[in-house]
């Protein structure tokens, strides 16, 4: 009989930084975005994105290795609203259920902080994502956004 292993989900902190880092660069180059112009290049972007007092990275980690990420940032351009990105699990780590863990807090977190609405886009090849959005709940709307890689966007409403 195996272990369980030990999932945990949280709000990413300062000191999460490197692992952070880390599974954003293996997201960049697993769908071929690093050598384009992603938003947060640097460990100083991506702790700048971290840091936002109410939203920000949500880290899973499985028996304490650094296994997923997802981030929700503000979206000033639509009241009551978030923009969920980055949404990834590291291969490895794939096959358990990490994304829906992972989009279980974001959702959670973001109807907390009292906001109505998650938005997302997502490029179209990325089916494993689009598939699990649209199982989630998630609409296709207009274009929301300016982001030139996209071609599906979607959106849920939190509250009823």
């Amino acid at each position: 009989m195996s272990a369980v292993p030990e999932i945990v989900i949280r709000r990413a902190m300062p000191s999460d930084l490197p692992a952070l880092t880390s599974l954003l660069q293996r997201y960049y180059t697993e769908h071929d975005i690093w050598l384009r112009d992603p938003p947060e290049k640097t460990a100083a972007d991506i702790a700048g994105t971290a840091a936002h007092p109410h939203l920000g990275f949500f880290l899973a980690e499985v028996d304490g290795h650094p296994a997923g990420c997802v981030l929700l940032r503000p979206l000033p351009t639509i009241a009551s609203a978030t923009e969920c990105k980055r949404l990834y699990v590291a291969p490895e780590f794939r096959g358990h259920g990490l994304a829906g863990r992972l989009m279980d807090t974001a959702e959670s977190h973001a109807r907390y902080c009292g906001l109505e609405w998650i938005y997302l886009d997502s490029r179209a090849e990325m089916t494993t994502a689009i598939a699990l959005y649209r199982r989630r709940g998630y609409e296709e709307i207009p274009r929301f956004n300016d982001n030139a890689e996209a071609a599906i966007f979607l959106r849920k409403r939190l509250v009823e």
